[in-house]
């Protein structure tokens, strides 16, 4: 993604048809803080302000996330809740897992049908 936090903020707002101050009003910040934001000359805000953000803005909050190199809370509430998972995590970092690998990976937990179903 080579646009800016603020950049893809602004272009989604102007998409949404959502002028800033109501932007502002819908995520419960200043107009002025918006416009900082959009005008990249502060840095992304908290995961709570993009999630908000991309529900005012009617989006998927990963692309924002993803975008502000923020990770969803979620996720972390995952990790906290399974050590495991960080262990993985840091082994994978460790070990320099590619997307290839993570794509493998994927297919392989797919095709042995870990976890719960998806329609549970």
């Amino acid at each position: 993604m080579d646009d800016s936090f603020g950049k893809l903020i602004r272009q989604k707002r102007l998409e949404a048809g959502v002028g800033l101050r109501e932007l502002a009003r819908l995520v419960g910040k200043s107009p002025g803080y918006m416009s900082d934001v959009e005008g990249d000359r502060v840095p992304p805000p908290s995961e709570s302000v993009i999630i908000a953000l991309a529900g005012a803005l009617g989006i998927e909050k990963d692309g924002l996330l993803l975008a502000a190199r923020k990770v969803d809370p979620e996720l972390t509430d995952y990790v906290i809740r399974q050590p495991e998972a960080a262990d993985f995590l840091r082994m994978a970092r460790l070990r320099g897992y590619s997307a290839e690998d993570w794509d493998r990976l994927t297919q392989l937990a797919q095709l042995s049908r870990l976890g719960k179903d998806e329609e549970e």
